[in-house]
């Protein structure tokens, strides 16, 4: 009875974590996402024991990580299962949280629960090898109404409040706690979004009209002969039949590079500048420059009304086993990393581009998906963001949409709205207030026109003080857990 007790323990914990999954495109079912989360909580609060636990959290992770990136299949195997296997480890660290203080006070198990799920999101964000920050389960709240409330506390305030309401309700459901304590819990929550709405954090300055052009591949997934100058061509042909009246033309990443470059080709030059003037608009172009034998460059450029390049910005975070391979001289060797040959040279500073007197700045794909990069641009004044993205290598996966949710996260933690450019797709405009337009197909060849609004008020308040709450639960936590254990300690020697 007992092996089969565990065995249906951890099936539950692969469900759980299944669930969490649903919160995220192409579902966005978010009720049945966060009872996922009320299911690890309750499975490691009640595991009879820590070893139990733990491989609940795990299972949960690898279900979770499992289901949410499994278009990285597409790719390469070696892409998949070693990512999803680092990642579910940080669960380890809120499972072992929430059992520790399963039998706690309750307000000291809901803090062990909500600082344990900080500390992992804010360790897997980070290590090893840069983190990787798909998946915050803060960020299932952007397809919700409290989306706006995302401008105090970003999607990792919103992680800490979930997990402290999925400790909650195993507190109620433990009959720890009245179910009042709960609803009152679950109402301020609520508040805390309504007040969002009522003030919400929208851009209200001058309008730009913007122009997203999504040339898409003649082969992708599959590379073929000259494939990135004819997406260039692709590109440029797209341009050549827009009609003046746009302030910005974005080409996506990638859009350029090889034997179309766009800092070295003079023909290549000389036909960007050449619409930059006939449309009187700037244009970015996204581009891969070579950088010598074994390292490559990857950039947006920006060429002004006249055609002159005006400047560029650099991808400052190369996707690991992607644009560069870590410690190459034995990582390399493995046949899978053949399609890497070059690492990719990061980029030392964010960088702002002026458009009429309205400053922006850009990020380039996988960058996207980590707060900091543009947090930090809007720290520098910049009014509106444009995200440059590839994706051509995921197939009809939801990695697209995935990273637009993304976006709609940044665009309201941030108060601006974020033209979001792919080569093969999906485009969007997204908006700070949560709107979605012009979204294209994948694989779709079209150019999209929309409107962005420069921010002219203050910062949001994520804005200036970051992932605070985090910060503050995982710091609490941490206190507690040496606290208490000093307690233990003194106990132990008490009854020496």
């Amino acid at each position: 009875m007992s092996q089969m007790m565990t065995v249906l323990r951890l099936a539950a914990a692969a469900a759980s974590g299944a669930l969490l999954t649903l919160g995220f495109p192409p579902f966005e079912w978010t009720a049945l996402s966060w009872a996922g989360l009320f299911g690890l909580v309750w499975l490691a609060a009640e595991a009879p024991t820590r070893r139990m636990a733990l491989w609940s959290g795990y299972l949960f992770g690898l279900s979770y990580f499992g289901f949410l990136l499994w278009w990285l299949t597409s790719v390469e195997l070696i892409a998949f299962y070693p990512l999803v296997m680092v990642q579910a480890a940080a669960l380890l660290i809120a499972a072992g949280g929430v059992y520790r203080y399963r039998d706690a006070p309750p307000w000291m198990f809901v803090l062990g629960t909500a600082g344990a799920a900080a500390l992992a999101e804010f360790l897997r964000v980070r290590w090893p090898i840069g983190g990787f920050p798909w998946g915050s389960i803060g960020a299932t709240v952007g397809a919700t109404p409290l989306r706006p409330s995302l401008q105090w506390l970003g999607a990792t305030g919103w992680g800490v409040i979930l997990a402290g309401l999925a400790a909650a309700a195993v507190l109620a459901v433990r009959r720890r706690i009245p179910w009042q304590v709960l609803a009152g819990a679950a109402a301020a929550a609520a508040l805390l979004g309504l007040a969002g709405n009522l003030w919400p954090a929208v851009p209200q300055g001058e309008e730009r009209t913007v122009t997203i052009v999504q040339g898409n591949s003649p082969c992708p997934m599959i590379r073929c002969p000259g494939e990135r100058r004819l997406i260039y061509e692709s590109h440029l042909a797209l341009t050549r039949g827009l009609s003046p009246g746009t302030d910005l033309v974005v080409w996506p990443e990638s859009s350029t590079g090889g034997r179309a470059d766009p800092l070295r080709d003079p023909d290549v030059v000389e036909a960007i500048g050449a619409e930059a003037v006939r449309l009187d608009a700037v244009i970015m172009v996204g581009g891969d420059l070579d950088a010598g034998p074994r390292n490559f460059e990857n950039v947006n450029v920006v060429f002004g009304q006249d055609g002159n390049i005006i400047g560029r910005y650099q991808k400052q975070h190369p996707v690991p086993f992607g644009e560069y391979v870590p410690a190459r001289s034995v990582f390399g060797r493995l046949p899978a990393l053949a399609r890497v040959p070059r690492d990719m040279i990061r980029g030392g500073e964010q960088v702002l581009f002026d458009l009429d007197g309205v400053p922006f700045g850009s990020v380039i794909s996988y960058e996207g998906a980590y707060a900091r990069y543009e947090r930090g641009l809007v720290r520098s004044g910049a009014s509106f963001v444009v995200l440059a993205t590839n994706e051509a290598s995921f197939g009809e996966t939801p990695a697209s949409d995935q990273l637009i949710a993304i976006s709609r996260v940044r665009a309201a933690e941030l108060g601006v709205d974020v033209a979001h450019a792919a080569v093969t797709g999906r485009s969007a405009f997204v908006h700070a207030d949560g709107r979605v337009e012009g979204l294209t197909g994948l694989f779709e060849t079209a150019a999209v026109d929309g409107t962005v609004r420069a921010r002219r008020a203050g910062p949001t308040l994520y804005v200036r003080w970051g992932d605070w709450l985090q910060v503050a639960a995982m710091t609490a936590f941490l206190a507690l857990w040496v606290w208490t254990r000093l307690a233990e300690r003194r106990r132990r020697g008490g009854r020496t």
